[in-house]
């Protein structure tokens, strides 16, 4: 029987932190248009409709669309 691993209530979970500049991407999975993503508060974003893959420059066997995102 496989276990769970089950978060800890008495450690609180350590947030990422991302130094100025970063840059970071992940694909459109969002229902309706690309458009109405908000980025979080102290990045900025833009959209990108790519059929290369904008981490590994592969390419990709169609177009998707893509957030990139900048940390201010």
């Amino acid at each position: 029987m496989p276990t769970t691993k089950t978060p800890n209530p008495s450690r609180p979970r350590m947030a990422a932190v991302y130094a100025s500049g970063t840059v970071r991407a992940r694909r459109w999975h969002g229902e309706g248009d690309v458009r109405g993503y908000r980025p979080p508060a102290g990045w900025s974003a833009q959209a990108d409709l790519t059929d290369i893959h904008p981490i590994t420059g592969r390419a990709l066997p169609r177009a998707v669309w893509w957030i990139v995102e900048t940390k201010e």
